[in-house]
């Protein structure tokens, strides 16, 4: 895989490494630094995306996740739909998430191109659908 490659691919996983670790995010974040691309580079990412695939929901990494995201809606939303995802951020657990679910409705209703290849939101697809 190239360096273009390996960065669309990071891009797809971008939000869904945030959401479960900020450490391991850092740690992708920096290993595309440079804009130098090997093959060591290659498995690291990788074995990185592996590990992060097996970590525990993480309602702090969630949070912060989501409110990046939300900031691609924050200007088309309505009053109402602010205070609905403030409601379920709020209320944001380990057992409880409903606040992904409902941004992937946003995404539905105010689309972005980015957003929509995100790992993030296909996970919420196959639980939700």
């Amino acid at each position: 895989m190239n360096l273009q490659e390996a960065q669309k691919q990071w891009a797809s996983w971008k939000y869904y490494v945030m959401a479960r670790s900020q450490k391991e995010y850092l740690a992708l974040r920096a290993l595309f630094s440079g804009n130098q691309w090997s093959e060591e580079k290659e498995r690291q990412f990788y074995e990185t995306l592996k590990l992060v695939q097996q970590l525990p929901p993480n309602p702090k990494a969630m949070r912060n996740a989501y409110e990046h995201i939300w900031g691609y809606f924050k200007k088309a939303v309505t009053k109402e739909e602010r205070a609905v995802f403030y409601t379920k951020l709020t209320q944001l657990s380990e057992t409880n998430d409903e606040a992904l679910p409902y941004l992937r409705y946003l995404n539905d209703k105010y689309p972005d191109a980015y957003l929509s290849e995100s790992e993030l939101f296909k996970e919420s697809n196959q639980q939700t659908d």
